[in-house]
């Protein structure tokens, strides 16, 4: 299939359903999110699943459906997720993060902490997540800042809302062809993924690492599911090549590079991929983006 530059992608109204992630993550889709959603709220379906969760910006941005599954095979920040969806746990995680102060000996006070149980490594991830440059769990580095940074004491504004919409909801943390593959019960599957990209600085950004084979395993997987998906990518050949024979959508947003002297914007140049022509209603005007050069297919 071409690739798509011309299209009418309807504006994304915000649900009441709505909450933003409380992570501070790399890659977080947070100035995406009114060019990702579109493509998501206007199809049906009963169960959907996120194989690669890591702040869930998009999931806590959609309505929940019957069935939910996310998925991360970063296990540390999956207890987070489970100690948020439990309320006891959520209550006394709140707590425990109220009292918090963010100095460079408390930060790395927590980053030597070797925790006891699932509890301990929630805290301990969480507070990392919400205190390290850019959210980064790996390798961590301070980058709060006392005048611009969100406080310990606010943390719970997003805490609470998003544990609540997690009640229910299946919490793994999977190799994502489990995820992916697993038994859909007759239901209605939608998923949306968001992979380490394959251009990113695996080094620096991320736990888990990504490699060359698991981009290809992503690839074959996707390219035999039976279930619609939604693709989040960045804009290189490579991944133009190996997807060409779906819809890839061309877009760029503007985003902030936290803690960065200047706070300036960047501009993302990403790809969403569907195997799926999106539901859109009628626009009176496409949405008009810069021509891309049309890629050939890479068989897998």
């Amino acid at each position: 299939m071409p690739v798509i530059t011309e299209f009418a992608a309807p504006k994304y109204e915000r649900k009441e359903s709505h909450r933003q992630s409380p992570f501070r993550y790399p890659g977080g889709k947070y100035y995406a999110l009114k060019y990702i959603l579109p493509f998501i709220v206007h199809e049906e379906y009963d169960e959907y699943r996120e194989p690669f969760i890591g702040g869930g910006c998009v999931f806590f941005a959609l309505p929940k459906v019957k069935h939910n599954v996310i998925n991360d095979l970063h296990s540390e920040l999956m207890t987070v997720y489970r100690a948020l969806a439990d309320k006891e746990q959520r209550d006394n995680l709140i707590e425990r993060v109220t009292e918090e102060v963010v100095t460079q000996e408390r930060f790395d006070e927590v980053v030597a902490m070797e925790p006891k149980d699932d509890f301990e490594q929630a805290f301990k991830t969480f507070y990392i997540n919400r205190t390290a440059y850019s959210g980064i769990l790996h390798n961590p580095n301070i980058g709060y800042n006392e005048v611009k940074s969100s406080p310990p004491s606010n943390w719970h504004k997003r805490m609470r809302p998003c544990g609540e919409k997690l009640k229910g909801v299946e919490i793994t943390s999977d190799d994502f062809e489990v995820t992916i593959g697993a038994d859909d019960g007759g239901r209605s599957v939608l998923m949306y993924l968001d992979p380490p990209y394959y251009e990113a600085d695996q080094k620096r950004a991320y736990v888990e690492s990504f490699v060359e084979k698991d981009h290809v395993r992503l690839a074959r997987i996707l390219k035999h599911t039976p279930h619609r998906f939604c693709l989040s990518y960045d804009d290189c050949e490579w991944v133009r090549q190996t997807y060409a024979e779906f819809n890839i959508y061309p877009l760029q947003w503007q985003y902030n590079t936290d803690n960065i002297s200047g706070k300036k914007r960047k501009k993302g140049k990403e790809l969403i991929i569907t195997n799926y022509e999106p539901n859109w209603p009628e626009q009176s005007e496409p949405v008009v983006v810069p021509v891309a050069v049309q890629p050939t297919l890479m068989d897998f």
